[in-house]
């Protein structure tokens, strides 16, 4: 099976990351899909557009529905107030519905149970931020009455606006291992988990397990990665950590997302970083929204 086969089953079977009542969810439309027919990639580093792409394959292939149109910018008198990721004909219910999409990854660095709590791999993103603009602007963008008109202008009526979230929370590797979660109530208690830790910690976590260690590159962090995968990843072993762990430039000095794999089989992910990157992302929670 393809990496692409493997994204697209994930992203049908995959539990939502937010907590969303059934008028706002999108589980009754993604079961009616399949991932059928040949997966027209488009060459992309980065993975919300990836994830975009797999949407716009199963829609389409959605017998069910009738794509009106994906990625649409409202730009009025050169100004743009914003994009449509996705609308679409719904033949069953018979009704238009604009659906909004986000795959996010973030690292609680607070106590967890507020959303500022939790902040992506790159510290630009925080979760609060993120939310914020989904539901306050970009779920709320049909709603002007300008955009309105341009939509009708255009013959698009919307009559449901939905959300699709997709990705995974990483907690501390202390929290992780004994299972103890704490998360935001807006985020769905079946949501994906993995662990975080320092570079310093990982090395005891390497020394005290018979788990083998990846490195994981960002065209793996949808899907769980199957042994003939495994074989192409970067294998961090203790000498090679040992080796090179404190080298100047060497990719242990950056944040990066790892497997763990028992017998070909993956058991779990988590983030490994950097005291530095620890040190802002303390202080980016603290931060005003």
């Amino acid at each position: 099976m393809s990496r692409y086969q493997k994204d697209l089953a994930w992203f049908l079977n995959t539990p939502e990351l937010l907590a969303l009542p059934r008028h706002q969810n999108t589980m009754e439309l993604v079961s009616r899909m399949s991932p059928g027919g040949t997966f027209d990639y488009k060459q992309t580093h980065r993975l919300g557009v990836y994830f975009e792409q797999l949407w716009q394959h199963l829609t389409k292939y959605c017998d069910s529905l009738d794509v009106v149109v994906h990625n649409l910018q409202v730009i009025i008198d050169n100004h743009t107030y914003g994009e449509f990721d996705s609308i679409l004909q719904d033949r069953v219910f018979e009704r238009t519905i604009h659906c909004e999409l986000a795959v996010k990854f973030y690292l609680q660095v607070g106590e967890g149970e507020a959303l500022s709590d939790w902040v992506g791999p790159n510290l630009r993103d925080r979760f609060d931020n993120k939310y914020e603009r989904l539901f306050n602007h970009q779920l709320k963008l049909s709603e002007q009455p300008l955009i309105k008109q341009w939509l009708r202008h255009k013959e698009i009526f919307i009559d449901e606006k939905k959300v699709l979230t997709r990705g995974r929370l990483f907690y501390p590797v202390k929290s992780f291992m004994q299972e103890h979660y704490a998360y935001p109530k807006e985020v769905s208690p079946r949501h994906l988990k993995g662990f975080w830790t320092t570079w310093e910690e990982f090395a005891h976590l390497q020394l005290s397990s018979d788990i083998q260690w990846l490195l994981l590159p960002k065209d793996y962090w949808l899907s769980e990665v199957d042994p003939e995968e495994q074989e192409e990843l970067k294998v961090i072993n203790k000498n090679t950590f040992l080796i090179h762990g404190h080298s100047e430039g060497y990719p242990f000095q950056k944040i990066q997302q790892i497997i763990g794999v028992r017998s070909g089989k993956e058991i779990m992910r988590g983030f490994v970083v950097t005291d530095d990157w620890l040190e802002k992302a303390k202080a980016r929670v603290l931060q005003p929204s």
